[in-house]
């Protein structure tokens, strides 16, 4: 667990598409012309650490890739895959590969979650694919704990924050990647997708279709830039961009925290017998922005250890309504002099042994959880920006200014600190397969506007859901939709009411 004041000064915002553009060279397959090529073994008997022991649906296996599919007789890697098969077999109609998100954590299990929610009709005429993607999970992989985190005092300026941040940071990308780079450098969105098509020529399929949420979506879009005469249908929930450039999702961030706190004004404005920050939005604002002046200028340490300060003030504000009652009372009682629920610090040390390695991975070993070499590594392998201080914390500035409530937040981009390699960014390609989108018209980890310009990249048709909750779809009324378009192709525009 991390620091309040390093979780302060991280980005929040798991976001990553892909990168150089180069054809796997595997012919397309069809299903009556190839088999399947894996050797499948139950997943409850065969995976340490599989979630369910009583599973008897889920099947693994391990496919061998490319680790440069610019070099296919070089080194090669493996890809953990599962599926579970579709329940009525006469009524098979392909195989459904799911990506529910990243970087840097498991999606193995994600065929034996999406088989219990609102899209589960899907397992009866389907095939649910799910996998590890390269550099995770029980997927080949290069473990590299973290190093204990800088001690500053709690009164340090942001800027000294920002600097220790950014150069903790640098340590952990210079140390990992160095511990095999020829596989760190491949690890894009990009790859990731050529492996989904080595995926769906293993299984001996000359098309598949495809479900991707957050970073899942990245994983699509380059599947299909790349492969569209592959693509049977393809829905991507909760949108990412179609270029990754860190300033222009940080300040997109920023942009919907302000719009949140423009709304909580007048909330608190109509509740000044309680708060008493004032009777309009203006006043309430003003208050606001004084008392976190003074605390810019005079910090006020709790218990020693935890920090209220400008960066603490910012923080709070922009969120979503169900947290406006504790964010006010929590200014109330620090403006009066007390301390805030929010402030008590929260124990716990950062990191784990120091050092690294490249690590055990495979079946027998265990998923190992989050790998964050593998998320610094798709982040700023395809992403451009946040490699140099000075231009990290001049766009940190320049959001300050252009949205003063929020602008800036406590999240400060470094995870591309001193990264060895230039981004390769991927550049979107119109398709033509069946594409539909869903966005979240008010979700921070998603913004809907990146779900609107992917659709204006590469195609398809967009679905607003109206709610705040990223990824969504599949609790919702209108996942209907999304089981009626893969087993028909037809799209939907318009809106669906989201989550209450």
């Amino acid at each position: 667990m991390a620091t309040p004041a390093r979780r302060r000064m991280t980005t929040a915002v798991a976001v990553v598409v892909a990168s150089v553009v180069v054809t796997t060279g595997l012919p397309a397959t069809s299903a009556a012309a190839a088999a399947d090529t894996l050797s499948w073994k139950p997943c409850a008997t065969t995976a340490k650490d599989w979630p369910d022991k009583n599973d008897t649906r889920s099947e693994c296996a391990m496919l061998a890739v490319p680790v440069d599919y610019a070099d296919p007789g070089g080194r090669t890697m493996k890809v953990a895959v599962s599926r579970i098969k579709a329940a009525d077999a006469g009524k098979r109609r392909g195989v459904l590969v799911l990506s529910p998100g990243g970087p840097g954590v498991v999606n193995i299990d994600a065929p034996l979650g999406f088989a219990g929610k609102g899209l589960a009709a899907l397992a009866a005429d389907h095939d649910l694919i799910g996998f590890d993607p390269r550099g995770v999970g029980y997927s080949d992989k290069v473990e590299c704990p973290d190093q204990p985190y800088p001690e500053l005092p709690p009164t340090a300026s942001r800027k000294e924050w920002g600097r220790a941040a950014f150069d903790h940071q640098a340590e952990f990308n210079a140390r990992c990647a160095a511990l095999d780079p020829v596989f760190t450098r491949q690890l894009t969105t990009a790859n990731i997708a050529r492996d989904v098509d080595s995926l769906r020529a293993a299984l001996g399929e000359s098309k598949i279709s495809f479900y991707g949420t957050s970073f899942g979506t990245a994983v699509g879009a380059n599947y299909r830039s790349l492969f569209d005469g592959r693509v049977h249908r393809m829905w991507l929930d909760s949108v990412m961009p179609p270029v990754l450039d860190h300033a222009a999702v940080s300040a997109a961030s920023d942009a919907i925290h302000e719009k949140r706190f423009e709304e909580f004004l007048p909330w608190v404005a109509g509740r000044d017998h309680e708060y008493h920050f004032g009777t309009t939005p203006d006043a309430v604002r003003r208050t606001i922005f004084e008392l976190r002046d003074r605390l810019d200028r005079e910090p006020k340490v709790v218990d020693g250890t935890t920090v209220l300060d400008r960066a603490w003030v910012t923080a709070l504000l922009g969120g979503e309504p169900n947290s406006w009652a504790a964010v006010a009372a929590d200014l109330a009682t620090v403006r009066e002099g007390g301390v805030p629920r929010s402030a008590r610090p929260v124990g716990g040390a950062v990191g784990g042994a120091v050092g690294g390695a490249v690590g055990a991975f495979g079946f027998e070993h265990g998923h190992g959880g989050a790998n964050y070499l593998q998320y610094s590594a798709i982040m700023c392998n395809d992403g451009t920006g946040g490699r140099d201080f000075d231009q990290v914390w001049a766009d940190h500035e320049a959001r300050m200014r252009a949205y003063p409530g929020t602008g800036g937040g406590a999240q400060l981009g470094v995870w591309c600190a001193n990264w060895p390699w230039q981004a390769q960014q991927w550049k979107p390609v119109r398709g033509s397969s069946p594409l539909q989108l869903s966005g979240h018209t008010y979700e921070y980890e998603t913004p809907y506007e990146w779900a609107v310009a992917t659709r204006d990249a590469i195609g398809g048709t967009l679905l607003t859901v109206k709610d705040a909750v990223h990824g969504s779809l599949p609790a919702l009324p209108c996942a209907a939709k999304a089981v009626d378009f893969f087993r028909t192709g037809r799209t939907t525009g318009g809106s669906c009411p989201g989550v209450r």
